[in-house]
């Protein structure tokens, strides 16, 4: 039987460690932040559409401009559903062969979940990752961003929680405000 989860959090919330503890004990864990990047330097189609949208400046021989899509999405949210809008096509369908290809458990780990209605519609059950917002201010910081930056990205991305209220998949919310310990023993 097939069991499809959704892995999400704010920043710095400890979502990729889940992803990476359920990769060590040999899941398949898909990154959809990785995916995205290999659509902006892989997808001829998904990179013209880019261009024509935002200009031939927000692509790089490699990828996206992705200082040029921080500032900007940043400060216009309808430049950034724009972009969403240009990106989660090719995305769902890559979500979608994954787990066509990944029989019994698979995992999405994805930041922004909730901003993918098509791809929630696939998940049994959603993981939310979650830890004080100091924590994640303080894990960011250990990243290398400013605390001005990274303040700016926690509050981006505001109350991840708050959305998932409500929702017709199940939400099993994990909290990663202690150790790695503490975390891998939290897990389902």
């Amino acid at each position: 039987m097939k069991k499809y989860i959704g892995i999400t959090g704010t920043i710095g919330s400890g979502k990729s460690t889940v992803g990476e503890i359920l990769r060590r004990r040999g899941m398949p864990v898909l990154d959809a932040d990785a995916c995205v990047h290999g659509l902006y330097r892989d997808c001829d189609d998904l990179r013209e559409k880019l261009a024509l949208t935002f200009g031939p400046e927000c692509l790089t021989a490699d990828g996206v401009n992705r200082k040029f899509f921080a500032e900007l999405i940043f400060k216009d949210d309808s430049a950034r559903e724009k972009l969403e809008s240009l990106v989660y096509p090719y995305l769902t369908e890559t979500v979608r062969k994954f787990f066509a290809e990944n029989p019994g458990e698979a995992f999405l780990e994805a930041a922004l979940l909730h901003r993918i209605p098509e791809v929630v519609k696939l998940l049994d059950q959603v993981w939310l990752v979650d830890a004080p917002a100091k924590v994640r201010l303080e894990r960011l910081q250990q990243r290398g961003l400013s605390r001005e930056d990274a303040e700016r990205r926690i509050e981006a991305q505001g109350d991840i929680a708050a959305l998932w209220t409500g929702c017709s998949v199940p939400v099993v919310k994990i909290d990663n405000a202690g150790s790695l310990e503490q975390l891998e023993s939290a897990l389902p």
